[in-house]
């Protein structure tokens, strides 16, 4: 089964188990809130800027979106990061770290600043790119659920996190083209296996039937 496909066939298991889905967003309020760290612990304050700041916060304001929304269907225990109250918690944590360490690791011989932006600028731009493929598949499916409409403002502004670190690509790599793709493989390979485990924990609850 094609990953889209076996991602679909964990939603549509997730959405209609409430429990399961308050582990579902605690976990995707944590993959945010790492977002948020990282911006804020890899830019210098230097260079700070009233863009990034405003990307570091909306980012934050996800995590705390997807996070009342999992109290609201959970209940209290679902206000912390503890691994009982998300899904496959270490799958998650490696594949936003290993994509950072991967990229970071293409531009070791770069000085530090350099290499800072052009990390957040590829690492941002390839987790912007599958959150809007992410949310948008996951907003489809959540049919007349008062889930979906809470994601419209957290989708527009995944838009505009892309477009502005498309433009910092372009204007700041000169070999972004080749460089993308190399990226793109990276990350295509790091979500297959976080997909695979996402599929792995919530099998059980679908007895019977293959994911």
């Amino acid at each position: 089964m094609k990953t889209q496909d076996r991602l679909e066939a964990v939603i549509a298991v997730v959405v209609k188990d409430d429990h399961l889905h308050a582990r579902w967003l605690n976990t995707f309020s944590f993959l945010e809130y790492v977002g948020f760290r990282k911006i804020v612990k890899s830019q210098r304050a230097e260079v700070l800027n009233r863009t990034l700041l405003m990307h570091a916060l909306e980012e934050g304001r996800h995590a705390l979106l997807l996070k009342k929304l999992a109290v609201k269907l959970g209940g209290k225990e679902f206000d912390f990061y503890r691994p009982q109250t998300m899904l496959c918690f270490e799958a998650a944590k490696r594949y936003f770290q290993d994509l950072d360490h991967g990229c970071d690791a293409k531009f070791a011989h770069l000085d530090d600043a350099t290499r800072s932006k052009l990390v957040y600028l590829y690492v941002t731009w390839l987790i912007e790119r599958r959150a809007l493929d992410f949310y948008g598949r996951y907003k489809d499916l959540l049919g007349a659920s008062d889930v979906a409409p809470r994601l419209n403002a957290l989708l527009a502004e995944e838009v505009g996190h892309l477009r502005a670190v498309e433009a910092g690509i372009a204007a700041g790599d000169p070999d972004h083209a080749e460089r993308s793709a190399e990226f793109e493989a990276l990350e295509s390979d790091l979500y297959n296996r976080f997909i695979d485990a996402l599929a792995e924990e919530v099998a059980p609850s679908r007895a019977g039937i293959a994911i």
